[in-house]
């Protein structure tokens, strides 16, 4: 059988839309803050052309892991409340009221500015749960996504003045100057928080001069990634995929992508790469975009979908090869 990628135009089948509302029973964290990947993973796995059979499966198997959502709550505006995550379900009631009284496009233009100084929220998980949500058209998901990224959201206070220099040696300058560092116990966005907030980068220039354009950004983030089969460097790469769709509702996209700038960086210096460790050209050859979506419908491990899906859209995009090897690389590795 001769496999054809479907991608982001395909319409949501049934079976789709019938699991997500399903979802909506789960918090959007469960464990140690872990991110909720159920209505992401369902929605690429869609997209990649899963049968009912195959999205019913992996939803059954997923959900055994989350915690139940919280109960309903009164309606809390986020402005003054961001980062509150006690208050997702009063988040969450104020959104999905926002959207039943203007309606989704009204509302994203609204919020969406607001949030991007806070993508790095979840490790950029609520980030790529909105543009999930975006791209599926559906409001509640979209309320549920934008309650998330409100209640995690997560500044870094690096600041906007330029450095000299290309991305790459403005990363490997403050890497150089990380070489000792040894961060804390915690998850990925603990330790982007600590870097930022702490006094190793305190002052430290680390934008370039002109705000820099999405495909350096998100070229950056596949070098780093093919280098390293790394879980934070693979978040990095989701999330410029996940950038390209949520920009469309920032005011200053310029600023907007500043902001992603300094959270893939702060994310790319937690990864401590000892010199000479760098993961080995990979052996064999790189699958083609139908290989890949159909291979990526026999995983059942969620980063794995959610990469493979961001490889295609980012290969249609940016027409890189690169992206294609990267997922090649991880569907070898998924045993």
């Amino acid at each position: 059988m001769a496999w054809c990628y479907i991608g982001t135009m395909h319409p949501m089948s049934d079976t789709c839309h019938a699991l997500l509302l399903q979802s909506r029973s789960h918090a959007p964290l469960y464990g140690n803050r872990l991110a909720n990947h159920l209505p992401m993973a369902l929605l690429a796995l869609d997209r990649l052309g899963a049968d009912g059979d195959t999205l019913r499966r992996f939803a059954d198997g997923y959900a055994q892991r989350l915690l139940s959502a919280p109960a309903s709550a009164s309606a809390l505006d986020p402005h003054d409340y961001l980062g509150s995550s006690g208050d997702y379900p009063r988040f969450l009631r104020f959104f999905q009221d926002r959207i039943r009284e203007a309606g989704v496009e009204a509302v994203l233009h609204d919020w969406v500015p607001v949030l991007m100084p806070g993508l790095a929220a979840s490790a950029f998980h609520a980030m790529i749960r909105l543009a999930y949500a975006i791209e599926s058209g559906l409001g509640d998901e979209i309320a549920l996504a934008l309650a998330y990224w409100a209640s995690e959201y997560a500044s870094l206070p690096l600041p906007l003045e330029p450095a000299e220099g290309s991305l790459e040696q403005i990363a490997g300058r403050l890497r150089a100057d990380l070489t000792c560092y040894v961060f804390k116990p915690g998850i990925i966005i603990d330790k982007m928080l600590e870097l930022a907030w702490g006094p190793a980068l305190a002052g430290a220039a680390v934008q370039p001069a002109e705000a820099p354009a999405l495909r350096e950004i998100a070229h950056f983030a596949l070098r780093a990634y093919a280098q390293r089969e790394d879980f934070t460097l693979l978040h990095i790469v989701t999330g410029t995929h996940a950038f390209r769709i949520v920009q469309t509702y920032a005011n200053d996209q310029a600023l907007a992508r500043r902001y992603l700038w300094q959270a893939a960086l702060a994310a790319w210096l937690t990864v401590v790469v000892a010199p000479g460790k760098q993961l080995a050209p990979q052996a064999g050859a790189t699958l083609e975009e139908g290989e890949i979506a159909a291979r990526a419908l026999q995983s059942r491990d969620d980063h794995v979908i959610k990469l493979c899906h961001s490889a295609l859209c980012e290969y249609r995009e940016y027409g890189d090869a690169g992206y294609l090897q990267i997922a090649t690389r991880k569907l070898a590795l998924d045993v």
